[in-house]
């Protein structure tokens, strides 16, 4: 299951893609844009153990009480060239179809991450505060893209929420 969003900047509409609930901006239920498939998603993972993990940071610091998890930078490669193509297509595919918006391509690598229920350092459990990708570091960015790579049945928890309004809306936890 494939998550997009254009990013809430110059007074731009949020949307994520989940279901048929709003027909004109939504994929139809089961439709992924020939994202990723299971077998093709636990090749994703298993790229985590070629790859050394790193802590990601907040405005260029270690900050574990707003965010701590596992994080691999997945570089373009021939290995993982495949991957790229899949997601810019789909990223393309969602901007040709909804938003029209001016993108060069994915300029950030992608990002491996896992939320672990036992990594616990400092008494500080994975987790990602809710925030904002903007400022400085981000003003370039115009879509996100998250994509579910595991198996739901083998976790609890971990909801990803997307706020738009007050209340979040929580996205399903599919692949």
């Amino acid at each position: 299951m494939v998550w997009i969003s254009p990013e809430q900047k110059y007074r731009q509409i949020t949307y994520a893609c989940y279901d048929a609930s709003q027909k004109e901006h939504f994929c139809k239920p089961g439709e992924n844009w020939g994202a990723l498939t299971a077998k093709e998603c636990e090749s994703v993972i298993s790229l985590s153990k070629q790859i050394k993990p790193s802590n990601p940071t907040v405005d260029g610091k270690l900050k574990p009480e707003f965010r701590q998890v596992k994080a691999w930078g997945v570089n373009y490669s021939a290995s993982t060239r495949w991957l790229w193509e899949r997601l810019t297509n789909s990223v393309k595919y969602a901007n040709n179809k909804w938003w029209n918006y001016d993108i060069y391509g994915i300029i950030d690598s992608l990002n491996l991450l896992c939320y672990e229920a036992s990594n616990n350092q400092e008494n500080i459990q994975d987790h990602y505060n809710k925030h904002l990708d903007n400022g400085d570091l981000y003003y370039y960015r115009k879509i996100s893209i998250s994509i579910q790579l595991s198996n739901p049945q083998d976790y609890e928890g971990s909801e990803l929420k997307l706020y738009t309004n007050r209340e979040p809306e929580k996205l399903p936890k599919e692949r």
